[in-house]
């Protein structure tokens, strides 16, 4: 009878031993070391702004529109402490309708511009060790230009830039290694336009404010 006595509390002792290294090796919130891929699909809506010339002239009364866009795109980030965290982030390219407004509406559309918007941010997560884990982060992004397509104007080029990148958002684990986000980034890129309008070379400085709102999956290695 104390042989089975001693039995039961030895099983219970190794039982409450074991259970928290149990939970600790289950707990889902991130570690140093932590390499995590993302995949989603995001929105990308543009609010722009450009300061136009034709034939040298400003066009004073007259802008530019960008359609909004969707895409999918990924994100690699490693965590250099439990809070601390790098990303990379890319995605296939879109392509956006750059249509005349104002005194250029009668041009319709201007062109197409195909392009890529690649960002390197450091995040720093609250709440590390939970299951529900916000961030924010800042760093740089590259808005690519891949191609262009003529429209009403001709000949058109733009140019690719850099540009600071803000970004706030949220990890939900639903396991250890398994996890949802939703995220909100936000791009105020400044790039050149050129091309041919009505016979007259036409230039343009465009700000094109990109605020990219993204949802997705998570899977930590």
């Amino acid at each position: 009878m104390r042989i089975a006595r001693a039995s039961i509390a030895s099983l219970g002792l190794a039982l409450g031993m074991a259970a928290p290294a149990a939970c600790a090796e289950e707990a889902p919130g991130w570690q140093k070391g932590d390499i995590v891929v993302s995949g989603g699909v995001s929105a990308i809506l543009f609010d722009s702004n450009a300061r136009i010339t034709l034939g040298g002239a400003p066009i004073t009364d007259g802008n530019i529109k960008l359609s909004n866009n969707s895409n999918i795109s990924g994100t690699v980030e490693y965590f250099a402490a439990r809070n601390v965290s790098i990303a990379l982030v890319a995605g296939i390219p879109p392509t956006t309708r750059v249509t005349g407004t104002g005194a250029l509406a009668a041009s319709g559309e201007l062109g197409r511009v195909k392009y890529g918007l690649g960002s390197l941010v450091g995040r720093w997560h609250f709440n590390a060790s939970g299951r529900i884990s916000p961030f924010v982060g800042a760093g740089v992004s590259r808005f690519m230009v891949f191609s262009t397509r003529d429209g009403s104007v001709t000949q058109l080029k733009a140019s690719s830039a850099w540009a600071p990148v803000v970004q706030g958002g949220i990890n939900y684990h639903l396991t250890r290694r398994v996890g949802l986000f939703a995220l909100a980034t936000y791009i105020p890129v400044k790039s050149e336009a050129r091309g041919i309008s009505r016979g007259l070379p036409l230039t343009g400085n465009a700000t094109l404010k990109a605020a990219i709102l993204k949802g997705g999956l998570s899977y930590r290695f």
